[in-house]
């Protein structure tokens, strides 16, 4: 008879127990770690402390204990092609983005009402105040900065990272191929990941297809380089550059400052109305140049396509020692 909760062949419990538990320590102890008092700064311990558990999850309760495991780190590889995905993430974020600024202002969908710090009109400041409300305005950025760095992080550990990876080996049975146990694991990962955007401010039916569209952009690259290290950039650049510097709304949430604000005059359908461009078309436009760009970068660079071998027979060790000494990830 099947034991619903623990595989004894592996030795460890099934899925839809690990998955849970570790969200369920992973949104607790982020949680905690909020009610520290220390004004927005308490977000700089969220990315040990998600690494840790992370880790100690893979370890204890998946039982990924030897290096030659596929997922003993989790695709978190702390090197040089680890850096180069990261900061490529970035490039890719910052660039995206920024075009669908350009297009939007060329329709005359976006007004740009400052940039920088903004002064009460007739207002008189000597020196000392002005320089008072540049050092709250950079300040605030900071900190909002450094939310996203965070954000970003625990949430592709807890999508991409341990979810995507223990779905994976949960779904496949023979009756299915290796690749249809993925497909089916990014698609139920993209779903979960745009549920847990249902508190937001302002969702609707249309915010949550694209935050499953934004899912699935941000599985690809974990898909085909086993690392999570391009996802993670992509998105913390996403968040930052959306809200820190052009001031928009962040899946329906707002900045306290941003380098230029920008005003959408635009139709909602491509502004994404109150819920920001992410429930718009010009959110759509932002992640399809971003997946091509993602593509680019892959086949030209790295000359990678297609799944990872880490995906293909997960449990039984690394079946591509070459790739790992070619890329630095040993």
């Amino acid at each position: 008879m099947i034991n619903l909760l623990f595989n004894r062949e592996e030795k460890r419990f099934r899925a839809g127990i690990r998955i849970p538990f570790f969200f369920l320590g992973m949104i607790g102890f982020v949680a905690l770690i909020q009610l520290i008092p220390m004004a927005g700064l308490q977000w700089v311990f969220v990315i040990p402390f998600a690494y840790g558990w992370y880790r100690l999850n893979l370890l204890l309760t998946d039982h990924r204990t030897t290096k030659d495991s596929p997922w003993y780190h989790g695709g978190l590889y702390w090197n040089k092609t680890s850096l180069i995905y990261y900061i490529i993430g970035w490039a890719i974020g910052l660039l995206a983005l920024s075009s669908m600024v350009g297009v939007g202002w060329m329709l005359g969908y976006y007004n740009v009402e400052s940039v920088g710090y903004v002064v009460e009109n007739n207002a008189t400041y000597n020196s000392a105040q002005l320089f008072r409300l540049f050092i709250s305005w950079y300040y605030s950025i900071f900190l909002f900065f450094v939310q996203m760095l965070a954000v970003g992080f625990y949430e592709e550990v807890m999508i991409r990272g341990y979810m995507l990876i223990n779905l994976r080996e949960g779904v496949w049975w023979k009756a299915i191929s290796e690749e249809m146990a993925l497909f089916v694991a990014v698609i139920l990962s993209s779903l979960v990941f745009s549920l847990a955007h249902l508190f937001n401010p302002n969702v609707s039916i249309i915010t949550f297809l694209t935050i499953v569209l934004a899912g699935l952009l941000l599985a690809f690259p974990f898909v085909c380089t086993g690392n999570l290290a391009l996802s993670v950039g992509l998105h913390n650049a996403w968040n930052f550059i959306l809200g820190g510097i052009f001031g928009f709304k962040v899946s329906g949430l707002s900045s306290a400052a941003s380098i230029v604000s920008i005003q959408s005059t635009g139709p909602e359908w491509w502004t994404g109305g109150l819920f920001g461009p992410e429930a718009g078309i010009s959110g759509v436009f932002a992640m399809s140049l971003s997946l091509l760009l993602i593509i680019i970068f892959l086949q030209k660079s790295f000359k990678q396509s297609g799944i990872h071998n880490h995906w293909l027979n997960p449990t039984k060790g690394i079946t591509n020692h070459l790739y790992y000494k070619e890329h630095d990830l040993e």
